[in-house]
């Protein structure tokens, strides 16, 4: 996963957040958390230290849940830098969490400052951070991109850096109000062609997942075609690492435009070099919402497309329009 640094309050407290364009609460570590051993080794918002931070008191505390881990936390009002200082949201909801669910308790960063759409805010009164920088006039273009590769990455907040892809951009409308989610016509991997014969599959892009997450039938698909493909009984699967620079690109067609994930994105090398084995960055879940589905045959199948594909595309999130780019990242 990718985090980066911001500052809140005054005098500046610095933070590790996950910019997380799956969910739209800004929240970090509060100095009061009571679940003691999780928060031990995260940096925590010390509010009364803070000159610029009111607390909230006509708002009840919040819980968000991810699709790994969820927390609970109060709502207050500070200031929120990023990039130095070069950029300043006054005023902004921030929740520091009191209570952390087990899944935080290794995590290298100490809160999710959520770029997800505002109607996806668990505070629907107040605006999720980046709406507040288009509102207080701060940004250039009422949009952010965001750029990954294996140990690096940015985020253009209000622009678009010509020098992070090649050839031209491809936009695609998003068709949700809470995430950036957008159709999929089909996907297409090593000739075994999925197109929609009364099943519709939408993607969401979400920064703060890891894997590309197919439906487990997709995924069963997948990777039954590549020879000594492992399920590993938790959504996951192995791949033999010496196939991978045989394997086919994986297709998929957004806004009838075919985008190609390289098997050196899909794939991930184990960190050590005694394993033979790989493990798969296509992962088979139901999300929480098809599950509410019911059978019929016309039911939405959601992927999710994590950082496994951004790290081949450069994303642009571009809230006036209401659409999102892909260009090939360089």
């Amino acid at each position: 996963g990718y985090y980066g640094a911001i500052t809140l309050g005054n005098p500046p407290q610095e933070f590790n957040v996950v910019f997380d364009t799956g969910s739209a609460d800004l929240w970090v570590v509060s100095s009061k958390c009571a679940t003691i051993d999780i928060c031990y080794n995260h940096r925590k918002f010390i509010t009364s230290a803070s000159k610029s931070y009111e607390v909230n008191e006509e708002e009840d505390p919040i819980d968000v849940w991810y699709g790994t881990g969820h927390i609970s936390a109060r709502l207050g009002h500070d200031t929120v830098s990023l990039a130095d200082g070069a950029l300043q949201i006054k005023n902004q909801i921030v929740a520091d969490a009191t209570i952390l669910s087990r899944d935080f308790i290794g995590s290298p960063f100490d809160g999710i400052f959520g770029l997800g759409l505002e109607d996806l805010s668990s505070s629907p009164t107040y605006s999720p951070p980046f709406y507040s920088m288009m509102e207080q006039g701060v940004l250039h273009e009422p949009l952010f991109a965001i750029y990954t590769q294996a140990n690096t990455g940015e985020i253009d907040f209000g622009g678009i850096d010509p020098s992070r892809y090649k050839g031209s951009i491809h936009y695609v409308d998003v068709i949700d109000n809470r995430f950036w989610m957008v159709e999929m016509e089909s996907f297409d991997y090593n000739g075994m062609q999925q197109r929609k014969s009364g099943r519709r599959r939408n993607v969401i892009i979400d920064s703060g997942t890891t894997l590309i997450i197919t439906t487990p039938d997709d995924a069963m698909a997948i990777h039954s075609v590549i020879p000594g493909a492992l399920n590993n009984g938790d959504s996951t699967w192995s791949i033999p690492c010496h196939h991978v620079d045989d394997l086919p690109d994986l297709l998929l067609t957004l806004g009838g435009k075919t985008l190609a994930i390289s098997p050196h994105n899909y794939v991930i090398r184990p960190t050590g070099h005694a394993s033979s084995m790989c493990l798969s960055g296509i992962s088979g879940q139901i999300l929480a919402e098809d599950e509410e589905d019911d059978e019929d045959d016309d039911q939405e199948e959601t992927w999710i497309l994590g950082d496994v594909f951004m790290k081949q595309f450069y994303t642009v999130f571009d809230v006036g329009k209401n659409r999102i780019g892909f260009a090939e990242a360089n």
